[in-house]
């Protein structure tokens, strides 16, 4: 595919230069933030040869491409030359909202996405390794107590432990705030001065009662401090002198941030994290089975819309509680998609869709990205959508009444299942799900009913 050429036709579509305001990119699409999202020719990019679908979601212009798009994010970042600032970067703080309305909800799912997009890469890598170095203790290769095992597990626990250092610099880009001062913010959290206060019994700030409290693998206090700290150094940078705002606006954000962290928000964030963590065990508790099934049968929604990140701050509070059920029932669903390219895959005797079929069954497979299925196949074949929704609710329900949590974050696929405890009903639990949309597509038969004519052929 000649990625140069997709650019080009692509920047053309969304309005050219002139409208695009943001751009960064995840998994598998781009995240556009246009001026004017009516300018782009939402129809004609979605014809395009490598564009699997375009969703417009959380006030941003989603194109949906596949495995290779940071292939095609590198190509536009030619293009676009510095006229616009790459979110993966050094975000734009805000939209035109003269232009485009965004609601508080949809501005709250964008800031999370464009600010965990950054970091998937080095927590999906160090999950990964944490699955590896799982296996070869399994096989006896590795002992814990031996020097190489804990060196590897420093590597795989490092990005997990000081994960509030590098969302203080991501999120603080996201919203237009000076990113290394934001993970100043986060290190504080995690300096020996502070975290020594924790076994004391009592701590305060000039009198002032201080909650010190773990904050490694924290999710929300950080979140929550860098929201204020953006807040704090827009107004510095109004009523602060151009002469030394170079050293007043890092140093009053960090005097003012840090003790409120400390001392309200920080907290806050923590007891937030352990309310859902505590709701979602009670829904458990009352009802494994409707738990599972709803998790299971409505996650590729939420994938469909781009809104599957606002999912992942949760999980990764609750892996620093002692594991994720919501990631295990989300498994039910990822494994259900893949059934479906499966299927696709063997029975299909087009050409251009077993194409599809074969690298997004893959993808799934090894590296748990499925919005090649959802946007390739399922979307364009609507009837097997009931069956991915059956499919992962079954083995949502399973895997939700067996009590399996993720340990460790990755994605959702073949090599992660290690991360999985207790593992052998989680791999029955997808094992299900695949299963089940597997031969409900193969006896559905939807590419017989649709006609393949309802397919564009598109590589």
């Amino acid at each position: 595919m000649n990625y140069s050429n997709l650019a080009k036709n692509l920047l053309h579509l969304v309005g050219d230069k002139e409208n695009v305001d943001a751009l960064t990119h995840c998994a598998t699409r781009l995240r556009f933030t246009l001026n004017d999202n009516s300018r782009a020719k939402k129809a004609d990019i979605q014809n395009l040869e490598g564009i699997l679908s375009v969703v417009e979601s959380g006030g941003q212009f989603q194109v949906i491409i596949g495995n290779h798009v940071s292939h095609v994010h590198s190509a536009l970042q030619e293009l676009l030359s510095g006229d616009i600032k790459d979110t993966d970067a050094t975000a734009k703080t805000t939209t035109n909202t003269e232009k485009q309305k965004v609601g508080v909800v949809s501005k709250v799912f964008e800031v999370i996405s464009g600010s965990l997009s950054p970091l998937i890469g080095a927590l999906a890598g160090a999950g990964m390794l944490k699955a590896l170095i799982a296996v070869l203790v399994m096989f006896n290769v590795l002992e814990k107590t031996e020097s190489t095992y804990l060196i590897l597990s420093a590597a795989a626990n490092a990005v997990f432990y000081f994960l509030p250092i590098l969302l203080g610099v991501s999120v603080a880009i996201k919203l237009g705030a000076n990113g290394y001062v934001g993970g100043v913010i986060g290190a504080s959290l995690l300096e020996p001065n502070f975290t020594g206060l924790i076994d004391s019994g009592s701590a305060d700030f000039f009198g002032i009662p201080v909650i010190a409290i773990n904050y490694s693998s924290s999710v929300f206090p950080i979140f929550i401090a860098i929201a204020l700290l953006a807040l704090v150094e827009k107004y510095l940078k109004k009523v602060c002198p151009n002469s030394i705002q170079l050293f007043m606006v890092p140093m009053v954000s960090i005097l003012v941030v840090v003790p409120l962290t400390m001392i309200l928000f920080g907290p806050f964030g923590v007891y937030l994290g352990n309310w859902i963590a505590d709701g979602l065990n009670w829904l458990i508790a009352h009802s494994s089975i409707l738990t599972g099934a709803v998790v299971g049968g409505s996650m590729m929604f939420l994938v469909l819309f781009g809104l599957h990140w606002g999912i992942v701050p949760i999980i990764i509070a609750n892996l620093a509680l002692g594991g994720s059920s919501i990631a295990a029932m989300w498994a039910a669903s990822t494994f259900a998609q893949i059934g479906v390219a499966a299927a696709f895959w063997l029975r299909s005797k087009d050409q251009n869709i077993k194409a599809i079929a074969g690298p997004a069954a893959m993808s799934g497979f090894l590296a748990g990205v499925t919005e090649p299925v959802i946007y390739g196949l399922i979307m364009r074949f609507r009837k097997t959508i009931p069956v991915v929704v059956v499919s992962g609710a079954v083995g949502g329900a399973f895997i939700s009444t067996m009590n399996v949590k993720m340990v460790a974050f990755a994605f959702h696929s073949i090599p992660s299942i290690p991360l999985f405890e207790p593992v052998v009903p989680y791999v029955i639990g997808i094992s299900i799900s695949f299963g089940l949309s597997f031969i409900g597509t193969l006896l559905l038969n939807p590419e017989k009913q649709n006609g393949t004519s309802d397919v564009a052929a598109k590589a």
